[in-house]
């Protein structure tokens, strides 16, 4: 499974009627400019809608390969790439809204990588049928 795959489990995606899966937006990925500049028509109203899944998947690829950017003390302020998987789901999917341990242990489960694998564009294919 690819790691947007993965995210996209993580998110509900595949659960026929899902909110991700109504608005084509297999990473729930919020509804606000940097989601609309990817493509999203509208929000519903937290987390974007696309206009279909071709689009949303496009959209989560291009959330996540933003370049990571670090504070002073190596803390994940900014973008996704570049950073470590753990990093990288801390900040998309937050403890103060998530069960981040698991989401982490789900990814890894599923794509076989580690919470220390660093997030490239190698690793940030869009799935063959999006």
């Amino acid at each position: 499974m690819t790691l947007l795959q993965a995210f996209s489990v993580s998110e509900g995606y595949p659960i026929a009627g899902s909110r991700s899966q109504r608005n084509y937006n297999p990473g729930d990925l919020i509804w606000c400019a940097e989601s609309k500049a990817f493509g999203a028509m509208r929000g519903d109203p937290v987390f974007a809608v696309f206009p279909d899944p071709h689009t949303g998947w496009k959209a989560l690829k291009r959330w996540l390969s933003v370049p990571a950017k670090f504070d002073h003390e190596g803390n994940l302020v900014g973008g996704y790439c570049g950073a470590t998987l753990s990093q990288v789901i801390h900040r998309f999917a937050p403890p103060s809204e998530n069960n981040t341990a698991a989401y982490i242990s789900g990814v890894c489960e599923r794509t076989g990588l580690t919470p220390e694998t660093i997030v490239t564009e190698e690793l940030l294919e869009t799935p063959e049928a999006a």
